[in-house]
């Protein structure tokens, strides 16, 4: 598939460059080579996939107290009584007038970055404590790499990154835009909420912000994500945009799952998926605490699933059609264990499923998978 690209588009992507003048809206050497392809690119993709490798279950246990995950339901429970967390995932209305900065010109397309007002949830959901520690976090950052020509038949593919990932050129090494550019998709890369741009500098390098073990923040933050992706939407489909995929690795896949039970969009693929965070945070009690500890308290598998219900995907009816849906799990993943696939599996029995060699990194590797994956995301 690569060669396609470099066929498609010979001599370098330089040629019809056009710059700002701003450092931040210039297409780095790692985007441009997404679309080169050579050995260059090979080796960057190999080190992202080696990084994704060792990340374990043990990053999200920042701030993990069982006693205050019991004072967190409380809290929790008691937002739910005033219907605010029903009222974070109810459709708003969104503003799809972001300011547009060029980045990068193509004789017959662009890369843009466009910048979304986020300020959601808004003045009526200030009852929740914690809300004004996240408006630093209150412009949404998407790279559009677009053709000129909006066809009928065009597909649109929104990629959402993973935990820690955010940066451009990540998320670029993770999603190859400029390889689906030339495969005839416009392709848009978010930055969800507290990562890339997003995140706040005065945050702690190795603090988990979303995710994160506070059930009420990770649902803003989640409820923020879809915000932004509604509003990106909505513009999208303002410009001629008809036919809207979705792509998602790990947190992003768990994000992308949500959309698509809220959502009709036209396809969905879930690179090693985050399912069910209310299991991972059990494993995690299970594993600093040993089950039914002291220390741990009344917390169980139950009461966990129900700190994080609010923004569960597959508690929900799916907009999406599971046809639609195409599920990789690395057959070695030491973060996404087997049982959360099995959980997605028995929701959504008639998605597709395949199983990638490799662990957490697999879903980067460009082999057969990835291009079962392009091929089913464009088809």
């Amino acid at each position: 598939m690569t060669k396609k690209a470099s066929t498609k588009n010979p001599g370098t992507t330089s040629d019809f460059c056009f710059l700002t003048g701003r450092t931040d809206a210039r297409l780095s050497e790692v985007e441009r080579l997404t679309m080169l392809g050579g050995s260059g690119l090979s080796r960057l993709v190999a080190r992202l996939g080696r990084t994704l490798e060792i990340v374990n279950l043990d990053a999200f246990a920042a701030g993990l107290k069982p006693e205050q995950l019991a004072q967190d339901r409380a809290s929790l429970h008691a937002l739910r009584s005033e219907g605010v967390m029903a009222r974070l995932l109810s459709a708003p209305e969104v503003n799809p007038a972001p300011t547009i900065v060029p980045v990068h010109g193509f004789p017959h397309g662009s890369v843009l970055d466009l910048e979304f007002p986020s300020q959601f949830p808004g003045t009526q959901l200030r009852a929740i404590p914690q809300y004004e520690k996240l408006i630093e976090n209150s412009t949404s950052y998407v790279r559009l790499w677009e053709h000129n020509d909006q066809e009928k038949d065009r597909t649109t593919i929104v990629a959402v990154h993973g935990w820690t990932m955010g940066d451009q050129r990540i998320n670029s090494l993770a999603f190859m835009p400029g390889l689906l550019y030339s495969l005839g998709a416009n392709v848009a890369l978010v930055e969800l909420p507290f990562h890339g741009r997003r995140r706040p500098q005065a945050a702690a390098e190795e603090a988990p912000l979303f995710p994160s073990i506070d059930p009420v923040k990770t649902c803003v933050a989640m409820a923020q994500s879809l915000y932004d992706l509604r509003s990106l939407a909505a513009f999208l489909k303002s410009r001629g945009h008809g036919r809207i995929a979705c792509v998602g690795m790990s947190l992003g896949a768990y994000v992308a799952a949500l959309w698509s039970s809220l959502d009709p969009l036209h396809r969905i693929a879930l690179l090693v998926p985050l399912v069910s965070m209310g299991d991972m945070a059990f494993e995690l009690v299970k594993r600093h605490y040993g089950e039914g500890s002291p220390e741990a308290g009344a917390l169980n598998l139950q009461i966990l699933r129900d700190l994080f219900a609010d923004h569960y995907p597959l508690d929900r009816t799916p907009r999406t059609q599971q046809e639609s849906v195409m599920v990789i799990r690395g057959k070695g993943d030491q973060l996404v264990s087997r049982s959360q696939i099995a959980i997605l599996r028995k929701a959504w029995p008639r998605a597709k499923y395949l199983w990638a060699e490799g662990g957490h990194g697999a879903a980067v590797e460009r082999g057969d998978t990835f291009t079962r994956m392009v091929e089913f995301l464009l088809g």
